[in-house]
């Protein structure tokens, strides 16, 4: 048998997307990525041999794209996917009962793969698993919900990556636009399938209408990962444009809904609102006479109740409102799907379902003169929608209530994650409806951004001088405070900012924000409200109680900690940021006693664990409220034959690696196994939290013994506060597995990290197995005693990682180092 080898050339963010939700563990696992895989170029040999030969390294399968992008319920189709081993497939795995699916066929992509070229193809050359197309072949039983759905497909290298596909509840037609003259024209409903194939292109699709008639006109597509970003137009036979969306609107996914001013012909239209194209501008587009949702009030119900719901929208059968019950007990938050007469409208509602007292807003409250007197605990359900004689350029809510001083109150808006069109922004005032101090911001030093313009989502910033900052220093950068995470040691490098699933993280009611090059960026002390501080020459901040997007998990919607100064009466005014207002503008807005609460986030959520060996998954507090102690992680439902190691977020940390151990005897037919993953954390009272509580598909699956082993030599390390220590690991390759190994130390402390890594990072590279690295704990480093692991990468399209055995690194206490100095100074003297 004849073996053909390529070197192939992969984007260095094809791995760093996989790593991205560690970004706020430690400086190492950033630095090892960025230098280590980032920059480094090297050749890999890769045999076209079946996925499971030992000359490759373990690729797990992957899927890229499903072909068409969904189906109607009730229907057999046999779907094409792309995607890399998944040779010998065996089981497809999805998100709910009432669907089957096996695939049928695979078979092999021949790829043609360039050299990289000089100068231009920087990034690190890995391995890719084989390219294969596979034929599924999917059946959806009448009942099931439509909607979107998820699956993954299983081999015996693991479990694929997620695969979201839309279930319809029309008939479907495919094609590329305008039917054919004679032809007949469609009875809606109707779901349309297309691409726009072309830049600037627009699909147009005819059929025709009554008089009177209420037609929804919906589009899905970026759920399903098209680039689209669609815009609608309905005209009629003259060309009359009758409605239109997308244009405007912040939502990839147009929909629109219209009157017919008269019976005959219509034609709606589809293209792209940035007028792209191409065959990644797929859509699904249904057409119809069917129920559609405008606008919910109130936006939920207290847990355990009943309650009435107005509902605005078209073909609701007359049904102006419904009735609602709530589950008996809620974790978290939670929602429920709203259904009108047994059915759901097409355009998917929820409901919120909380656990205060609720109420209803009364006007007139649109002034501090005017604000209504609330008491907590309560959910206040209201619009943002100008009362009558009001001016109606915007409209605003005020409520009164008391505090103590020093107590803490939780306040929360829930509008835009309900699907409101509220863009929230809220703020504490006194008595008389001033506004109120939060905190004093005094400048120490100062510098700007460089190198290109930011987003208000990314961790990284760029500036033009990091000599006076140090980790977890407080940063003003615009209107936003920021806190330094992690400070490269390399030049043209950029400051990582603390960060939380993948998004920036703003501090004391700031929010994140657009900024531009050459923004100042101040390195800041936070004091008390009102504190006098000696002019330095550099500008003074002074905060509020306010806020306006409440950062992860909560969207446009805001969220405020408001710990009162004194005891007394207090203002919340709540408004639309951009000042518009109306009937789609309703919140709800929750005051209760703050007390500590948490979300957990796990990284990976279908962990392929080797046989004989292990892998890690990174569980992460993705939002917090209060002070909380360790949170232990448990992970539950594992597959016979694996164990999980005993982990903890500790206080002043955001995340921690939980290791997952398969026995060298552990079944390799074992199905994958539904797994949860639990936080424990006890102050006062247990709080449990699942992580991941609103994904489906969290399994663990037994796969292949692993390509390499990692161990270090040292069991346990001890380290001072500003002091160094070095470390030296070793490589065991298997499965005749010959390439480098990238490696990172995860798990690390605060203020400890990897130091003088160089330009290729922690890297092992292909004709070594052993390499040293330095640990640095930085002089505020707290003393503590916890495992860290270092972590091989066997690089690919699909990278695994292999943790070493838990190396126990202890930080000394100032007060201990200071004492030995003592000793030492005295020894000397003496």
């Amino acid at each position: 048998m004849s073996t053909t080898h390529k070197a192939v050339s992969v984007p260095t963010t094809t791995l760093l997307r996989m790593f991205a939700a560690m970004s706020g563990q430690t400086s190492s696992l950033r630095i090892t990525l960025l230098y280590g895989l980032g920059l480094a170029v090297s050749s890999m040999l890769i045999a076209e041999e079946p996925t499971h030969s030992p000359t490759v390294p373990i690729i797990p399968p992957s899927i890229s794209k499903i072909m068409p992008a969904g189906l109607e319920r009730g229907k057999t189709e046999t779907f094409i996917l792309e995607g890399r081993n998944l040779s010998e497939a065996s089981e497809v795995l999805f998100d709910a009962g009432g669907m089957t699916g096996s695939v049928t066929q695979i078979t092999d992509v021949p790829e043609k793969i360039a050299a990289p070229r000089a100068g231009e193809d920087l990034g690190a050359q890995v391995p890719l698993g084989r390219k294969q197309t596979a034929k599924l072949e999917l059946t959806i039983a009448k009942d099931v919900l439509p909607g979107m759905h998820r699956f993954r497909i299983r081999t015996p290298l693991g479990t694929t990556n997620m695969m979201a596909f839309a279930v319809g509840a029309f008939p479907e037609i495919g094609g590329t636009g305008m039917a054919e003259a004679g032809t007949n024209l469609p009875v809606l409903p109707v779901t349309w399938i297309g691409t726009i194939a072309a830049p600037g292109a627009k699909q147009s699709y005819e059929f025709n209408g009554n008089a009177g008639e209420e037609l929804v006109f919906r589009v899905i597509a970026s759920q399903l990962g098209s680039d689209l970003k669609s815009t609608l137009e309905l005209k009629d036979q003259e060309g009359h444009l009758i409605a239109s969306a997308g244009n405007n609107g912040n939502e990839d996914d147009a929909a629109l809904h219209a009157r017919l001013p008269h019976s005959g012909q219509y034609t709606v239209s589809i293209g792209d609102r940035d007028h792209g194209g191409g065959k990644d501008y797929f859509y699904r587009l249904d057409a119809g006479a069917v129920p559609y949702v405008t606008s919910v009030f109130p936006l939920g119900v207290r847990v355990g109740n009943s309650s009435e719901v107005a509902v605005q929208g078209v073909n609701l059968r007359s049904v102006q409102e419904v009735k609602i019950s709530a589950p008996p007990s809620v974790e978290g938050w939670t929602t429920m799907p709203l259904e009108i007469n047994d059915t759901r409208p097409v355009n998917e509602v929820k409901l919120a379902v909380g656990g205060e007292p609720e109420m209803v807003e009364h006007e007139p409250n649109n002034s501090d003169e005017t604000a209504q007197a609330i008491s907590l605990p309560i959910t206040i359900n209201g619009h943002i929608d100008g009362g009558a004689g009001l001016d109606k350029g915007g409209d605003e809510d005020y409520f009164r209530f008391k505090a103590r001083k020093g107590e803490s109150i939780s306040i929360d808006v829930a509008a835009s994650r309900l699907g409101s069109r509220l863009d929230s922004v809220i703020e504490i005032l006194d008595a008389n409806g001033n506004v109120l101090p939060r905190a004093t911001i005094r400048c120490l030093n100062q510098t700007t951004t460089t190198l290109s313009d930011r987003d208000s989502r990314s961790t990284g910033i760029r500036l033009n001088s990091t000599s006076e900052l140090h980790e977890g220093d407080y940063l003003m950068v615009g209107d936003e405070l920021n806190r330094i995470d992690t400070i490269p040691d390399q030049p043209d490098a950029d400051t990582n900012l603390k960060g939380i699933d993948d998004l920036r993280l703003a501090y004391l009611g700031t929010s994140p924000d657009v900024h531009a090059v050459n923004t100042p960026v101040y390195k800041v002390q936070i004091l008390p409200a009102g504190m006098n501080t000696p002019p330095n020459g550099l500008p003074v901040f002074h905060l509020t109680w306010r806020n306006d997007d409440g950062g992860p998990g909560y969207g446009a919607d805001s969220k405020l900690d408001f710990v009162a100064p004194s005891d007394g009466e207090f203002i919340l005014h709540i408004k639309d940021v951009r000042g518009m207002q109306g009937p789609e503008f309703a919140y709800r807005l929750t005051l209760r006693d703050a007390v500590a609460d948490y979300r957990l986030k796990a990284e990976p959520e279908n962990p392929n664990i080797p046989r004989g060996g292990s892998t890690v998954v990174t569980v992460s507090v993705i939002a917090r409220r209060g002070e909380l102690g360790p949170i232990a992680i448990e992970v539950q439902g594992l597959p016979k034959g694996v164990m999980a190691s005993e982990a903890a977020i500790q206080p002043g940390q955001d995340s921690t690696v939980v290791v997952l151990t398969a026995a060298a005897d552990a079944a390799l037919d074992t199905p994958p196994a539904p797994i949860a993953i639990v936080g424990h954390e006890k102050s006062g009272m247990t709080r449990t939290a699942n992580a991941n509580l609103d994904r489906a598909l969290q399994v663990a699956s037994i796969t292949p013994a692993p390509d390499v082993v990692v161990t270090t030599e040292a069991k346990d390390v001890s380290i001072e506060p500003g002091k160094e220590v070095t470390v030296t690991l070793h490589i065991d390759r298997h499965n005749g597995f010959k390439g480098r190994v990238p490696c990172f130390v995860q798990n690390l402390p605060p203020g400890v990290r990897v130091v003088n890594v160089g330009l290729n990072g922690v890297l092992v590279p292909e004709t070594q197995s052993s390499r040293t690295f330095t640990l640095r704990a930085e002089d505020w480093a707290e003393p503590i005693r916890q495992p860290v692991y270092v972590v091989g990468i066997v690089e690919s399209n699909a990278p695994t990682m292999h943790p070493s055995a838990p190396l126990l690194l202890s930080v000394a206490s100032r007060s201990q180092t200071a004492s030995r100095a003592t000793d030492s100074a005295s020894t000397v003297n003496r």
